[in-house]
Parts: C-alpha cells; structure tokens; sequence
C-alpha cells in the first residue's frame, strides 16, 4: 500500500468531521471572539476585489430578495388600484399641439394688451402734464399717431395722423412724453394727416435751467436765455456772453411765446459743449442736443384749436 493507508485516511476524515469542526467554532468563538471575528470577517470582505465578491454577492442579492417579492408585487398592485397609472404622454398627439399653440395665441393676446395698457397710462400722464400747463388757456389736446416720415423728404417733415378736422393749426405744437416740444405743425395741414417739423429745425428762443431742477420761486428771467438756431448735425447753436454762468448738461427750456402757454417752459434739449466764439472774441456759444427725435416717437399730443360751439342745434 501506499503512504496512506485506510485506517490513515480514516482517521484525517474523523478529524476533519464538519460537525466537530462547527462544534469547535461554537465553542470557542463567544463573546469578545465572536464580535472580533465577525470584524475581521466584515473587513477582509471589504478590502477584497469587486472581481472576487461579484461572482457570490449577485446569488446572494437574489436569495435574500426571494421573501421580500410578494411584498413588492403585492404594494404595487395596491397602488395601481387606488390610484390607476396615466397613459403614456405623447408631445406630438393632436390635442397636446393644439393646446400649445392656444397657450401661445393666449400669451400673445394677453402681452398685447399688456402693451396696451401700459400705452394707455402713459398717455394719460401726458395729457395730465399739459393739461396743468394749459391752465385756463381754453386750448385743446388731441392724440395723434406718428405715421412715418414725408415722402419728399424734405427739412425732415414727419406725417401725424391730426389735421383741420381735429382743429389743428399752423406752427401748433407737438408735445412729447409730456413736457418735451417734439415739433411744430407745418404749413398747410390736411384734413386728417398733417406735416411736423422737427423741434431740431426751428429757431427756438429758450433758457437754460440747472440739470438738477427748477425752483419754483425763482422768476424765468433770472436763468440765462438765448436763441437757438439749428445746424446740419441735428443740433442747436445758441450765442452766450463770455460771462455768462453755463455748465454742461443744463437744460433748455422754451422760452418762447409763439406757442402760448402750452409750449412755455417744456424741454428742448441739453447742453453739448461749450465752444469758443471765432466771430465774437467777448462772446461763447452753447451746443445743444435734442432729447428726443420726433421721428422716433409712435405718439405725440398736438394742442388744437377747440371746436366751435353747435349753432341751432346742427353740427
């Protein structure tokens, strides 16, 4: 016989009986042993390589998942019951372009009379502003649309949609964001569409107020005034005494009485530059920009002459 014989072989099978081995275990891993051992179980498992645990972990998962299905399957079909699942949402159903589009009908309606509104306050603030610069004057005011520029072309005219039928007359002013004279009314205005000559192409008579305010119980006449006259830049040139107290950024108020009381006291422009005289040594001049162009506006109030009273009862 070889090495081994039987009763060898017989006695390493007595000695390696599991349940002897088991027994051993139990026996002498209690207590402190067994928490230890478990952590030194616990931390082998934790520094083996994913490659060594995944070929158990995953049976293992599906074993201790076995009890725990029927739950599951149980608690969603209970969910479903009471609360039935939606139908799947299609973005390209007919129903669901169709609403969208009216979401995007809707908002555009409502952003328009957003617009509109808007528009409207603004409008009133305009016509409050020159209402209480009119007094007890007896003038009128009506609210003309710009309607775009001459055709010719010519001085820079722009079409408004007043005329004679809403009273309107030559050289009548052209009022902007309240208190800002825009232009003047041309001459011949139509029926229902007139001429506006930009403020930038009058002669204007103004004075020049600080940038900060007005005080109200100073008298017009102790600002310094002066003449503007238009230039091909779209600016005014005015002509000051050397002496004179003027700063960059004051404001150009009219002064002028060729529009009534409605035009005296609106803005005209600021002050550019201050530029040396060549013609006059003792004597400066003042460059005045627009605060507005006239053609840029969508609405502006002309002051009109007010409607003749009904005579007899016949329009």
């Amino acid at each position: 016989m070889g090495p081994f014989s039987l009763p060898t072989i017989g006695l390493v099978r007595r000695r390696m009986n599991p349940s002897r081995f088991f027994r051993f275990l139990t026996g002498r891993l209690t207590g402190r042993r067994l928490d230890w051992a478990i952590v030194v179980v616990l931390l082998l498992i934790a520094l083996m390589p994913a490659r060594g645990l995944q070929p158990w972990t995953g049976d293992l998962a599906r074993i201790v998942a076995v009890p725990i299905v029927p739950l599951m399957h149980f608690g969603l079909a209970t969910r479903d019951r009471l609360r039935p699942p939606r139908a799947t949402f299609d973005p390209r159903a007919p129903e669901v372009i169709e609403m969208e589009m009216a979401s995007e009908r809707y908002r555009t309606l409502f952003e328009q009379q957003r617009l509109r509104v808007e528009a409207l306050e603004r409008e009133m603030l305009q016509l409050r502003a020159v209402r209480a610069r009119l007094g007890n004057s007896g003038a009128e005011l009506a609210t003309a649309r710009v309607v775009g520029l001459d055709p010719t072309r010519r001085d820079g005219l722009v079409r408004i949609a007043v005329g004679l039928r809403h009273g309107v007359r030559r050289d009548a002013a052209v009022i902007a964001h309240g208190d800002i004279l825009a232009g003047v009314i041309g001459a011949d205005p139509g029926e229902f569409i007139s001429l506006a000559k930009p403020s930038t192409r009058c002669t204007l008579g103004v004075r020049l107020y600080p940038a900060d305010g007005v005080e109200p119980a100073r008298e017009p006449s102790v600002y310094l005034g002066t003449v503007l006259k238009p230039t091909d830049g779209g600016l005014w040139l005015g002509d000051i005494a050397s002496d004179a107290e003027v700063s960059v950024g004051q404001i150009a108020r009219l002064s002028d009485d060729r529009f009534g009381s409605a035009g005296r006291g609106m803005r005209v422009g600021r002050v550019r530059r201050i530029l040396p005289n060549e013609e006059v040594p003792l004597a400066r001049r003042v460059e005045v920009e627009p605060l507005i162009e006239l053609a840029d506006e969508s609405e502006v109030i002309v002051v009109v002459d007010p409607a003749p009273p009904l005579s007899g009862g016949q329009p």
